[in-house]
């Protein structure tokens, strides 16, 4: 029994063991958590009773320190796997400086963002660890100053066309069917960003992706909600490494779940919207000097 994707339907991904090199070490038995793999009269093989089937992780070619298998399928082929480089990592030190020098840069120099650096942004995001393999997140990317005005305009004239949802007797009727917390949100929140954005668009300024040179939305399909959040995440990391600013923006995705079929259709995006974040980019306008400490609600060891 195979767990399905969008990119590979119910296809698992296929093991080739080169028993010539195997010396039986066990690692990978050990890491496959599919229990795909096990030792059977001094030799390894394929099991026919694996948990779901192999998905293609490719924790049993990383940890085979003799080159004895390869998996291929679910996307994977063999060209994808490269030997791990130790030299040059940074160290803990350089990456926390790294993740606190990052700020959310709304503020940008007209200069557009290289497609070098585009490539490099993307190549680091698809890195990111996702729930399974592959992974069934997209990518929008919104190259060019206009073109990210444009579907800021879109999407704002989008949220024009909804204004019924915020009037004072869908309020009323809102507020029977959602908890409290989730409303009071709504009304002093959703409500007068709505109105902001809309009123900014009549005097040609965009506050909703303030005119960046770049925007990329992660969008998720069949995958685990969280994974286009990490994507992102990491996008940024390498946004900073590159010297370039960036800034997560969340009020976009929450509205294409539900509305917005033409929309959706125009920038080619999925026809039934899951999780999504979009981030900008671009060079910084401003110098910043200090960075700023942020700390978690809570943390407890049990």
């Amino acid at each position: 029994m195979s767990i399905p994707t969008s990119r590979t339907g119910t296809e698992n991904a296929r093991i080739f063991i080169d028993h010539s090199k195997c010396t039986l070490c066990g690692h990978c038995v050990k890491v496959c958590k599919d229990f795909s793999l096990i030792i059977k009269d001094k030799k390894l093989t394929v099991s026919d009773t694996p948990l779901f089937g192999c998905i293609g992780c490719g924790q049993c070619v990383a940890v085979c320190p003799h080159d004895a298998i390869l998996v291929e399928g679910r996307t994977l082929n063999p060209q994808d796997y490269s030997p791990v480089s130790r030299e040059s990592l940074p160290d803990y030190d350089q990456l926390y400086r790294l993740a606190l020098n990052r700020r959310s840069i709304r503020d940008f120099k007209d200069k557009p963002v290289e497609q070098e650096k585009i490539d490099r942004i993307l190549a680091l995001a698809a890195t990111a660890p996702m729930g399974i393999p592959p992974s069934d997140v997209g990518v929008l990317v919104i190259s060019g100053k206009e073109k990210v005005r444009q579907f800021s305009f879109d999407f704002i004239g989008l949220l024009n066309r909804m204004r019924w949802m915020v009037s004072p007797v869908s309020l009323q009727l809102m507020r029977i069917f959602m908890k409290k917390d989730d409303f009071l949100m709504f009304r002093a929140f959703v409500v007068p960003l709505v109105s902001f954005f809309t009123g900014a668009m009549k005097r040609d300024e965009n506050y909703l992706l303030y005119d960046a040179p770049l925007a990329m939305m992660f969008y998720g399909n069949m995958s685990d909600p969280a994974d286009p959040y990490i994507n992102a995440t990491y996008a940024t990391l390498a946004a900073e490494s590159m010297g370039l600013g960036s800034c997560m923006i969340g009020s976009v995705g929450p509205f294409l779940k539900s509305t917005g079929k033409q929309f959706r259709a125009k920038y080619r995006l999925p026809g039934k919207m899951h999780d999504s974040i979009i981030v900008i980019f671009g060079y910084p306008q401003m110098k910043y000097h200090k960075t700023i400490k942020r700390s978690f609600m809570k943390v407890d060891y049990c």
